[in-house]
């Protein structure tokens, strides 16, 4: 595709933040989307994201079987739910996976390029990427590795019924995004019951020692979030050394402390985009960048496309 938006790509297609007539009913509210054709089928591409989960709809037209790239810049936990058409996911180590329709898989893909082989017809897609708070919440042991098939289990009334949920039109800002994220938690804890994935002991304070103090920080970054957040500035806030400090968060929370800051000042800066007209210096400000250059290099990588655009959408 020519974009970099979406993490399926195929080739020869052509890209355009319009959305055609036929999806507008499909698409899920305040989700950034776009749309991509070529001779042989187009693709409906919509992204969203909370502290917990990435996700990404695909909604499939093809005239002829396509071969699209699955590119993932790290290694990644994935439930992917195939909820129409049978495709085959290409893995290295694992060979050619079946999607059957109305199925998950939970498992892990490696920072590589696979490949998601669609057949005529029209599919229906949702991937949910694990952020490291949720990955934090789950054993890694009783995660499908990349060698090995993971199970595949069928969708249930239920399960489909919440999908569903996703496509409306009644709610519209914050209280459709916490609708939204309580539709995908529920999804998504119920397929890991039903996956077998098992979850670690939640008492984080039994192995750390600096544990209150580590959350308070945590805390504290999330409501200064426009502020100047440095690690030796956290440290000397906290009476705590930068090392122990930075190791620390990693061991408790299983994230870098630098990409917790990068991660909630992107999610404000965007919401402030979609919510605002701020101009993009302000926006900057706003989540503790020094440069409008700056923010926006940060923000198109993370992102996959500048703060204008999404702005646009």
């Amino acid at each position: 595709m020519k974009t970099t938006a979406g993490i399926l790509h195929g080739a020869n297609y052509d890209f355009t933040m319009q959305i055609p007539p036929n999806y507008r009913e499909c698409l899920i509210e305040e989700a950034i989307a776009n749309h991509n054709s070529n001779a042989g089928g187009e693709i409906l591409t919509q992204y969203f994201s909370d502290q917990y989960l990435h996700a990404w709809v695909y909604e499939t037209a093809q005239a002829e079987t396509q071969i699209l790239s699955v590119l993932l810049a790290t290694t990644a936990t994935v439930a992917m739910y195939n909820l129409n058409g049978t495709a085959w996911l290409h893995t290295r180590g694992r060979g050619a996976l079946e999607l059957e329709p109305n199925s998950f898989q939970i498992f892990n893909l490696q920072p590589s390029t696979h490949r998601l082989e669609l057949p005529e017809g029209k599919h229906r897609f949702l991937f949910l990427f694990f952020s490291p708070s949720m990955q934090s919440l789950v054993q890694e042991e009783s995660i499908a590795f990349p060698h090995e098939e993971p199970d595949r289990v069928l969708l249930g009334p239920l399960d489909l019924e919440q999908l569903q949920g996703l496509y409306q039109r009644g709610m519209e800002g914050d209280i459709w995004r916490l609708k939204r994220q309580v539709l995908l938690l529920g999804l998504l804890f119920r397929s890991l019951g039903q996956a077998g994935v098992s979850f670690r002991a939640e008492d984080l304070a039994v192995y750390h020692r600096d544990y209150q103090t580590l959350n308070n920080v945590k805390s504290y970054i999330a409501e200064n979030i426009d502020k100047k957040l440095s690690i030796q500035h956290l440290a000397k806030r906290f009476e705590i050394q930068p090392t122990q400090l930075r190791r620390g968060y990693y061991r408790v929370f299983h994230q870098h402390l630098c990409d917790y800051i990068r991660d909630l000042r992107l999610d404000k800066a965007r919401k402030l985009l979609t919510q605002t007209g701020l101009p993009v210096q302000e926006i900057a400000w706003e989540v503790g960048y020094e440069s409008a250059a700056g923010f926006s290099r940060v923000f198109a990588h993370y992102y996959q496309q500048p703060p204008m655009n999404v702005r646009r959408e």
